[in-house]
């Protein structure tokens, strides 16, 4: 399956907003999935892994426990259409995918940031950020990872029933 930038500059696949019931719809169950919830401050973090890339699925609570603040949910890519026929991939050189971004995205900016082993440039409109490692000279990307906007507010009742997890519907208070 290939993986497209949507149109609208945000999501792909036409998934523009978090939703984990139109992800299972559109990419069918996981073949692994992890959780992992933290305590202070009360947080749920879901992987939903599948063979061609993984899915990042947080839930934050700032206040309480009852109520979630917000939600956010990012796809990490091997490989990322920007159109049909121009994609970027893990393992390129990070000056070649950058130059097919602008080259696709003529007024976009983004924000470099490097250490001595790593870094990433991360492009704010398309939600989008490219991680590489630096081998020598060349920088070669490692990781392709594109945001939805996070929500606030969400409801997240249905979760354990999307993902068909008991543990999940006992977090949820959910039957």
């Amino acid at each position: 399956m290939k993986y497209i930038l949507n149109e609208s500059m945000v999501g792909i696949n036409g998934i523009e907003k978090i939703s984990l019931k139109e992800v299972i719809e559109k990419f069918s169950y996981p073949e692994n999935i992890k959780i992992k919830i933290e305590k202070d401050p009360y947080n749920i973090d879901i992987e939903l892994k599948y063979k061609d890339f993984t899915i990042y699925y947080d839930i934050y609570y700032c206040v309480d426990k009852q109520i979630p603040e917000f939600h956010t949910l990012s796809f990490s890519l091997k490989k990322l259409y920007l159109n049909d026929q121009i994609y970027i991939k893990i393992g390129e050189e990070a000056k070649k995918v950058i130059s097919k971004i602008k080259e696709n995205y003529k007024s976009l900016n983004y924000k470099y940031e490097a250490n001595e082993y790593s870094g990433s440039y991360y492009f704010k409109n398309l939600d989008l950020t490219i991680f590489f490692e630096k081998y020598g000279r060349k920088k070669i990307v490692d990781w392709i990872d594109i945001s939805l906007p996070y929500e606030d507010n969400p409801n997240i009742l249905d979760i354990g029933k999307i993902l068909k997890l008991d543990i999940l519907k006992n977090i949820f208070n959910n039957d």
